[in-house]
């Protein structure tokens, strides 16, 4: 880590995967550390730390590897989901970030599964949290942000099977005149959705 991310203010990104993920996915799959260094480079964005922490459910041995298996896991744990458990560990290491660095801010973004977490996070620390990123969004109705100074921005892929829930929760937040940014992309529930998310998302933050 550079000396001066020690000694200067500086944004947090947590990125969190979806529902089958692991602490890697936003790295091997989603290319965010690429991602943010051409932004970088080109002007477009602003240094900042990325946070990729593992968000998993379930115990390692049993991680889904394909779709069959996925909702085995999905139905076999549904009632046992540690989600709070996690929602607690993210809080936690938000403060622990915030302990080591000099940060300015802090901005959530997940994918799928993920986004509902980081809807959680965001509402669990309206302190801290200041931009929120939802991309191809499975969310609750109980959902509504409870800070409308937070930053939301809803990503949708036109061919995502998900189109549906991230409509929706957009209109909720119309509808709760709730100030957020509603982006419809060309694209499925998949990584070339959501490395163009990330890139926006970054430009945003």
């Amino acid at each position: 880590m550079p000396e001066a991310i020690y000694n200067s203010q500086c944004k947090v990104l947590y990125l969190l995967h979806g529902i089958n993920g692991y602490e890697g996915s936003w790295q091997d799959l989603g290319g965010a550390v690429d991602t943010l260094e051409a932004l970088i480079a080109s002007g477009r964005c602003e240094p900042m730390i990325l946070v990729m922490p593992d968000c998993n459910k379930w115990p390692f041995k049993e991680r889904p590897t394909h779709h069959r298996n996925l909702w085995k896991c999905v139905f076999h744990y549904g009632k046992l989901c540690r989600e709070h458990q996690l929602e607690e560990a993210l809080s936690d290491l938000i403060d622990m970030i915030d302990s080591t660095y000099h940060v300015s801010e802090c901005a959530v973004a997940g994918l799928s599964d993920g986004g509902r977490m980081s809807a959680n996070v965001a509402n669990r620390r309206p302190d801290r949290v200041r931009a929120v990123g939802l991309f191809s969004p499975v969310l609750r109705r109980d959902q509504l942000p409870q800070d409308t100074t937070q930053r939301y921005a809803v990503y949708v892929g036109k061919q995502d099977f998900l189109q549906a829930s991230g409509k929706r929760y957009h209109r909720r937040l119309d509808k709760a005149r709730f100030p957020h940014a509603y982006i419809l992309l060309r694209g499925g529930h998949n990584w070339r959705m959501w490395r163009r998310c990330l890139s926006d998302f970054m430009e945003r933050i």
